[in-house]
């Protein structure tokens, strides 16, 4: 459903650092009416399922922000997964230094808004894209270390969304986004398709990007016994490692190029269930570049059998994973995991008001349900959109939830889990079979 920095071309990524060096994209015209007092927006970054990324400043911090624009009236049939997204986003994001925080929800006449944290570096996609030079000399897009030094902070932080009960995905190259430091912290984003479970992390919905997704997450759509959410974000990872080191997917559906299709869902899930990953014809020339110890973590990844599949607890403790990194990323390691550390103090230090908690949730239910209507559509006439301030706004930073409220305050924390104050829907709500394909269709955008 897009998020932070989406996919820039390589020109993309040249201006988004200069903007970190004080040379700031050329204003554009507001792409929503409503918004102009508080930010100032500046270019486009890309778009998603749902709607348009732009790179806005906040007028009052002088604060580089990404917005997420979707345009109004909103699909009811993505209703529930908006509004879950949001939710989970802003629950998740300040917990942990390799999520993207959400900062505050707004409705105008004519978008729904949800303000985020900027990555300037924008997508793991055009980073990885980025070295096709260095891989025809190499081989390898990215060096083993430094792919490991990606996993490490990719782990840690799918590993955090476990811990709150919430699955992702919908986990890829594009929903990981990265900073423009070097080398790049790495942030996860786009928590649309994510699910938030009681007791067991056991769901059912067939959702997700085909080249990502796992066998019995394909298979979920004929299968009743649904499949576990943890284990799935498992599989997705193994992918996104083996992209990043050799520029390709194990698994795809190049005889089928929609994402959405049926057929293309059914030519991953051949692959995936009558080859080792290590015989595709397109791999199989690139194993000699990859050691041995990395081969194995993927043979322990891409097991057909769930039940066999190694856990992110496992893949914490696996050689590969936990071998000695280079000076420059140990270094870099160390200063994330002080960022980390001082997170979880000041998080730990907070009291978060469940009554404040449970009436955001209630202001965001109200500001989703409001964006499926379109106040611009009377008696069956469109009239064109003013300035007016926003009709609804929600901050969603921690701050907003802290310190006294209508209910008795407790010392609940993010890194401990908030309160399960996620709306009670059905299972995924809306989304019906595949939620990639409503998107697709409400919005005439496939996935991919």
């Amino acid at each position: 459903m897009g998020c932070g920095g989406s996919t820039p071309t390589k020109e993309d990524v040249s201006k988004q650092r200069s903007t970190q060096q004080q040379h700031p994209p050329q204003q554009q015209e507001s792409p929503c009416l409503g918004l102009e007092d508080d930010y100032k927006f500046k270019q486009k970054l890309g778009q998603g399922g749902t709607g348009l990324t732009y790179l806005a400043e906040d007028r009052k911090t002088k604060e580089l922000v990404a917005i997420k624009l979707i345009k109004r009236p909103l699909p009811r049939v993505l209703e529930q997964n908006i509004l879950r997204e949001i939710v989970i986003q802003a629950n998740l994001g300040e917990g942990h230094v390799n999520i993207i925080n959400a900062f505050e929800a707004v409705l105008t006449e004519t978008h729904l808004a949800l303000v985020m944290e900027y990555a300037a570096c924008g997508s793991l996609t055009s980073y990885v894209a980025n070295r096709w030079q260095v891989a025809q000399h190499t081989g390898l897009f990215l060096s083993e270390d430094e792919a490991r030094f990606f996993m490490r902070q990719f782990i840690p932080a799918v590993d955090y969304c476990h811990k709150h009960n919430v699955a992702h995905r919908d986990l890829k190259l594009d929903n990981t986004l990265l900073s423009d430091d070097n080398p790049p912290l790495l942030k996860l984003c786009d928590f649309g398709f994510a699910r938030q479970w009681e007791g067991q992390s056991q769901m059912f919905t067939h959702i997700g990007t085909p080249v990502y997704m796992s066998p019995e997450l394909i298979n979920s759509r004929n299968d009743q016994k649904g499949y576990d959410g943890k284990l799935v974000d498992v599989w997705a990872g193994g992918v996104l490692l083996i992209v990043m080191l050799l520029g390709t997917f194990p698994f795809d559906h190049t005889e089928n190029p929609d994402p959405n299709s049926q057929e293309a869902h059914l030519e991953v899930w051949m692959q995936q269930i009558k080859s080792d990953w290590k015989e595709i014809p397109h791999i199989k020339p690139s194993l000699s570049k990859l050691s041995d110890e990395v081969k194995l973590l993927l043979d322990r990844i891409f097991k057909v059998n769930e039940k066999e599949r190694i856990t992110i607890e496992g893949i914490k403790e696996d050689p590969w994973y936990s071998a000695p990194l280079p000076p420059k990323y140990i270094e870099a390691e160390e200063n994330i995991a002080k960022q980390q550390r001082k997170v979880e103090e000041q998080c730990m230090q907070r009291a978060l008001n469940p009554a404040l908690l449970q009436r955001r949730t209630q202001e965001l239910q109200t500001l989703v349900s409001a964006g499926t209507s379109s106040p611009l559509k009377v008696a069956g006439e469109t009239r064109r959109p003013t300035l007016r301030a926003p009709e609804q706004r929600v901050d969603l930073r921690e701050e907003s939830v802290i310190g006294s409220g209508n209910g008795p305050s407790s010392r609940i924390s993010m890194i401990n889990g908030p309160p399960n104050n996620l709306p009670s829907v059905t299972e995924d709500g809306g989304e019906g079979l595949d939620a990639s394909r409503h998107a697709a269709s409400a919005n005439g955008t496939a996935r991919s």
